[in-house]
């Protein structure tokens, strides 16, 4: 299974939903795919296929939906523990990530150290690299920098290692490697250092419009998150242009009411405020208010916090 971006695989390719009515707001694009894979697996044989099962898990988990991700996840880990040990490490890891974007780091950190685990003894370089990634995210979530640094440091060197590094080889997909930087960027800039953060989110941003279109989920969350660390670095110019085209780039798959697209707008309403554009913000905390419901509010989080690729997204 290739990684997705924080939990938003499903949303990379191509539904479109408005964000300009609370009706509009209220649909869930994933809603008939997850209908339908709940179909396949109340079928015999996808009734004890944990592969069918991983899948339904992931839908919900992209959905926002997670009590019944939670439930798949665990069926899919429970037939899967006879299956592919690789297959069992990717279900255990997106468990994990499905802890950590709720904040529940706790339940998260077995799940990943045990994947880790499988996947270093199969000599997986890849999904080593991506465990790393997700032992990242989940010391940002603890608020352990230093570790999510060194994490992400590890992540960067078998996901995307540098250009100027031509034996170097990944197999990492561009999620991939966007990830790995995105989230060694957050660690810095969280860690104070968000000048330190800019040049990798460059390159991250480099990868998505290489292999995206304009108006797609990557690069709305890199643009936004580029404009946090120019925010966070005293660029508020650069700051502004990247954060407005981030979430006007996000509202086109995101802009129903997801909690990545919410954060994102909390934390562009912030910035606003804080540097004076008194009137956009109120704009901005307009269309929160037609979003939000009481779901949403407790998943979205504080207004101060970047959206991240890792626990954002």
């Amino acid at each position: 299974m290739r990684l997705r971006i924080s939990f938003l695989a499903t949303l990379l390719f191509g539904f479109l939903c408005m964000e300009s009515s609370a009706q509009n707001s209220a649909i869930n694009p994933l809603a008939e795919k997850i209908h339908q894979q709940k179909i396949a697996v109340e079928q015999t044989p996808a009734r004890n296929d944990g592969e069918a099962w991983l899948k339904l898990a992931v839908l919900h988990q992209d959905a926002a939906q997670y009590h019944e991700a939670e439930r798949a996840y665990s069926k899919a880990i429970e037939l899967l523990h006879a299956g592919n040990p690789l297959t069992l490490a990717d279900a255990l890891d997106l468990m994990g990530t499905m802890y950590v974007e709720r904040g529940q780091t706790a339940k998260a950190e077995p799940l990943e150290e045990k994947a880790l685990a499988i996947r270093e003894n199969a000599k997986n370089a890849l999904g080593t690299g991506i465990s790393h990634m997700h032992l990242s995210a989940l010391s940002l979530g603890k608020r352990d920098f230093s570790a999510a640094e060194a994490e992400a440091t590890i992540a960067v060197s078998l996901l995307a290692p540098e250009d100027s590094h031509p034996a170097m080889r990944t197999e990492a997909s561009p999620e991939e490697q966007m990830m790995a930087l995105a989230d060694l960027s957050l660690a810095q800039c969280m860690s104070g250092a968000c000048n330190a953060a800019v040049p990798g989110l460059q390159r991250a941003l480099r990868i998505a419009h290489a292999h995206y279109t304009a108006k797609s989920v990557p690069v709305g969350i890199l643009d936004f998150l580029l404009g946090y660390a120019f925010w966070k670095s005293g660029n508020e110019h650069s700051a502004e242009e990247q954060m407005r085209s981030g979430t006007e780039e996000m509202a086109t798959q995101l802009g129903w009411g997801h909690p990545t697209y919410l954060r994102a707008l909390k934390s562009y309403r912030t910035f606003l405020s804080e540097t004076g554009h008194t009137s956009e913000a109120q704009e901005v905390a307009a269309r929160i208010a037609k979003l939000e419901t009481p779901q949403t509010r407790a998943q979205a989080g504080s207004d101060n916090l970047p959206i991240g690729l890792g626990l954002l997204p």
